[in-house]
């Protein structure tokens, strides 16, 4: 785990579960997850990049909302685009879909994670990092400019994960 991410003055944005954030400028962007899954999309040409975070794999009805997996993968690749992005250059990093018994599912995390993983194969986009699975929730700290992504494991979120400049170390 690189520390000097974490130490970065890059100004830091903390991602909500069902929103999307691509910026051509640099930033720290985190996200703290369990079931859900965090796609973090980087154009090393470019060098910007931006994250995901849903929280079901596809919509239930018609619904167009970036809380679903179908949804905001497709999205995330077209602003990626928008930004002047070559698709064929761009990388990702996949994380989260822990199984959660507590809450009554085992599966939504593993559907969670093979919609990225379709969607990505579908598009040709390189995954370079998947962190996913087992029951252990993540907290996810993504450098939008170098595209290097930080991925702590934790048994209980305490209310400093829930920020980029915090590690769960302490």
């Amino acid at each position: 785990m690189n520390g000097n991410l974490l130490n970065s003055e890059k100004e830091k944005y903390f991602l909500q579960p069902g929103y999307i954030f691509v910026s051509r400028e640099p930033h720290l962007v985190s996200t703290v997850l369990g079931s859900c899954v965090a796609v973090c999309m980087w154009d090393p040409v470019l060098k910007f990049g931006g994250m995901n975070h849903y929280v079901h794999s596809k919509p239930f009805r018609k619904q167009q909302s970036a809380q679903f997996g179908s949804v905001s993968i497709i999205h995330m690749i077209r602003l990626m685009i928008q930004l002047g992005s070559n698709k064929v250059n761009l990388k990702a990093h996949v994380a989260g879909g822990a199984q959660n018994p507590e809450m009554g599912s085992t599966i939504i995390g593993a559907e969670n994670i093979k919609v990225a993983e379709k969607i990505l194969k579908d598009n040709y986009i390189d995954i370079v990092t998947f962190d996913t699975g087992g029951k252990m929730g993540r907290k996810v700290v993504f450098d939008t400019e170098t595209g290097e992504i930080v991925v702590y494991k934790v048994n209980n979120l305490r209310e400093y994960d829930w920020y980029a400049d915090k590690s769960s170390n302490n």
